[in-house]
């Protein structure tokens, strides 16, 4: 069996661990008493895991489509309310995150849906997308994840690499 992995230092990690554990359990030992569902009890923790990182993946794709709808409408009003939301999931984010994570986060895909939540809300606004949007995310997890995660310097790095994709002006 892998090193066991502490509860607070990662939970997705843990909760694997855990509902393997008790399905090993389940599978081993008859002598258990038969009103102990162990099987559902390792579902249970799993999914209490799997929540987490669902967690994760919606404050990744809101700072994302934040960032988005900042690039493509740099109005004042809307993009000072936009960076604070940002700051607020990044902080939930950095509170939910765990190392196991890495591995089952797919950026890319992440970066499409808040595309699409982006476009969706500067629509109903009359606004529209950036040109030059990247198709694949332009920032890596590790970026996402620090402690010094930046709003400015994402949001301009946001607009340079839109900027250099965008189609010539006629």
């Amino acid at each position: 069996m892998d090193q066991p992995v502490s509860y607070d230092e990662d939970f997705l990690a843990w909760s694997e661990q855990q509902a393997a554990v008790l399905r090993g359990l389940a599978r081993s030992r008859r002598s258990l008493p038969n009103e102990l569902d162990l099987e559902r009890l390792a579902e249970e923790i799993e999914d209490v895991g799997r929540s987490e990182l669902n967690a994760a993946k919606s404050y990744i794709r809101q700072i994302l489509a934040h960032l988005i709808k900042t690039a493509s409408e740099p109005a004042t009003g809307p993009a000072s309310h936009w960076r604070k939301e940002i700051v607020a999931f990044h902080s939930a984010l950095l509170d939910t995150f765990t190392p196991s994570m890495e591995q089952k986060l797919d950026l890319d895909l992440l970066w499409r849906r808040a595309i699409k939540e982006a476009e969706a809300a500067l629509e109903d606004e009359g606004g529209t997308l950036t040109p030059g949007l990247p198709r694949k995310c332009p920032f890596i997890l590790d970026e996402l994840v620090s402690e010094t995660f930046d709003f400015r310097e994402a949001l301009e790095s946001l607009r340079a690499i839109s900027e250099e994709s965008a189609p010539p002006r006629p």
